[in-house]
């Protein structure tokens, strides 16, 4: 008899409807990143797909099949469900979009699936918080994704010099090397990628940390929206699109 293969920890990213009662899932574990799967007879089994087949739940999922597009085994609860109120809830979707839009298919990310466990953490403790709050696990959340897609070069690495960011510094970002020095402070009308070195090394404490300060959350988007929109190009996010309809901004 063949063995079957062990559980994967697992949540649920995003959903569609597949034939007449099943669903087809994008998944992200730890040994397969994003994955998809057949959860046959889904939307037949009510009960099944409300207390199990949720975002933001962690189950304990089987995965069978040889092809690309497995299917869904037995399914189990691996904790209590976190409920995301207000912001937050656009904050997890949000997170859940960007990594069906960027992760390959089928490549493990052990650092990325801690880093999403710790943001919807970090997420539900907020509550309904109509407060920035949420910025800072959102900035750490988009770092460590971009890193590990190999897309953000290190914060701390002058390349010009092939030495380390100083704080007094100035740098711009160029998508294709690194930060490369500025012999001026920015200007940030026009001059969207140059960032001060303290913010740059400020971004990297505070990802270490979990701690943003105010004034390092704001160079800290634009940097991630810079790298983001070079990999997402001109489809915009429909989760952001959403938080823009519901809060206008």
């Amino acid at each position: 008899m063949k063995t079957p293969p062990p559980a994967q920890p697992a949540y649920i990213l995003h959903s569609r409807p597949y034939r007449d009662s099943s669903l087809i899932l994008e998944l992200v574990t730890p040994d397969f990143g994003r994955i998809a799967c057949v959860a046959r007879g889904a939307r037949r089994d009510k009960q099944r797909r409300q207390q199990a087949l949720q975002p933001f739940t962690p189950l304990l999922v089987t995965l069978l099949g040889a092809g690309s597009l497995k299917t869904l085994g037995p399914v189990e609860n691996a904790g209590a469900p976190l409920w995301l109120k207000g912001r937050a809830v656009y904050g997890g979707l949000y997170a859940n979009e960007l990594m069906v839009r960027l992760l390959p298919e089928g490549e493990a990310h052990y650092g990325l699936f801690a880093a999403y466990q710790r943001l919807l953490q970090e997420l539900a403790d907020l509550g309904g918080t109509e407060s920035t709050e949420l910025e800072g696990p959102l900035r750490s959340f988009e770092l460590q994704l971009l890193t590990e897609l190999g897309s953000c070069p290190p914060l701390d690495y002058c390349v010009q010099s092939q030495g380390a960011v100083s704080e007094d510094g100035s740098y711009r970002l160029e998508l294709e090397l690194g930060f490369v020095p500025v012999h001026r402070q920015p200007a940030r009308a026009g001059r969207e990628r140059e960032f001060y070195g303290a913010e740059l090394l400020g971004m990297l404490r505070a990802r270490e940390s979990g701690c943003w300060s105010a004034d390092i959350l704001a160079p800290a988007k634009r940097l991630t929206r810079i790298l983001l929109r070079s990999l997402l190009g001109d489809k915009p996010l429909q989760s952001r699109e959403l938080f823009k309809q519901v809060y206008g901004k």
